[in-house]
């Protein structure tokens, strides 16, 4: 395996394909992945030990399991980088399926203040801009000023492997405008939307700037359950060593209290239990969050009137008082921001225009 210092340890095609198409990697594989390996490998105990600050410190931040597309971007940030062909085969989102090589291949040049200040030169710029053309996408998804001939580091883009990816870029395009894919006068968002969808990066702040809110996958919210399954170990390991260090006279007094509040966090952490083995867990978990969004979203109709177009509603308010009512505390952001998720995913604007005519 690779040694602390050096250059990214390119992977063998086996190793690679035992691992770019799973859905999630722990903390650990994404470290051996890294470096080379695998838990299989010998010597992997050693490697990891040699990493232990950085190991725990992610821990530390909650992170022990994500996709592979997070762990990347991790090992960028936190100086164990990997090899080119791992951001080839996982750019931008899982295996890629068109190319997705020029970013892979000029990620460096691509998240220097040089480029990040052009970019946001050109998002000011064309952002906010009713639709654009084709041309137009295709060099700002290459971080060009469209029709002129200043590259971002101020040379022509007409050059090299540059001049290259955008032809490919246009053929793509000439061809998904045939099949309709998008029109030739498009809003940017559609555009941003194309470029994602074939696989070419498309960095967050476009997708903030043309208004893209991006909808979580399921390994996403896997991820998302996982860092919040962590917390809650914490929390419970912290508290049964407080319990454990209190003098025996001490202890008789808080056990009662301490061990109810050990039961809640167990119980929460069963229910949130992460990456289950069998294919049907996951989707009885997906099942029971979606009937737990619309029974709250029935009941705050019904009984409460919300109507989540409402820029001033006391409807979160009402449930989160009767919540601490009840001994079971929610804050009014927390039911506000479920009420509005569960409004947007289950019921289309018609049904809220049935309900709800507007005068």
């Amino acid at each position: 395996m690779t040694d602390q210092n050096t250059a990214p340890a390119k992977p063998t095609e086996r190793l690679m394909q035992a691992w770019i198409y799973r859905d999630t990697w722990t903390l650990e594989e994404a470290v051996l992945l890294a470096l080379g390996g695998s838990r299989d490998d010998e010597g992997a105990r050693e490697a990891l030990q040699s990493y232990s600050p950085l190991l725990e410190q992610t821990k530390r931040n909650g992170m022990l399991i994500g996709v592979p597309k997070e762990w990347l971007w991790w090992g960028e940030k936190n100086g164990l980088p990997y090899h080119t062909e791992w951001w080839l085969a996982i750019t931008p989102e899982c295996p890629i399926g068109y190319d997705g090589r020029h970013f892979a291949h000029c990620r460096s040049e691509m998240l220097s203040d040089a480029y990040l200040k052009q970019e946001r030169k050109l998002i000011t710029g064309w952002a906010k801009k009713p639709y654009w053309t084709p041309r137009e996408a295709i060099d700002l998804s290459l971080n060009f000023h469209p029709f002129r001939a200043d590259h971002w580091r101020g040379t022509a883009p007409e050059y090299g492997g540059t001049i290259r990816e955008r032809e490919n870029r246009h053929i793509m395009l000439e061809r998904a405008l045939e099949v309709g894919d998008v029109t030739e006068k498009a809003k940017p968002q559609d555009y941003i939307l194309w470029l994602d969808k074939c696989g070419f990066f498309v960095s967050e702040a476009w997708r903030r700037a043309v208004g893209i809110i991006e909808i979580s996958s399921e390994t996403e919210k896997l991820s998302a359950l996982a860092i919040k399954n962590a917390e809650l170990r914490n929390e419970l390991r912290a508290m049964t060593e407080q319990i454990e260090a209190l003098p025996a006279p001490t202890t008789s007094a808080l056990l009662d209290k301490q061990s109810k509040e050990i039961k809640k966090l167990r119980r929460e952490n069963k229910l949130l239990k992460t990456d289950p083995e069998d294919p049907r867990e996951r989707g009885a978990m997906a099942t029971r969050i979606n009937s737990l969004q619309k029974a709250l979203l029935a009941a705050a109709v019904d009984g409460l009137g919300y109507d989540p177009r409402r820029r001033k509603t006391n409807v979160a308010r009402q449930i989160a008082d009767k919540s601490d009512e009840l001994g079971c505390k929610l804050t009014a952001q927390t039911v506000s921001r479920h009420l509005k998720e569960s409004a947007d995913e289950h019921v289309s604007q018609d049904t809220w225009e049935a309900l709800f005519p507007t005068k």
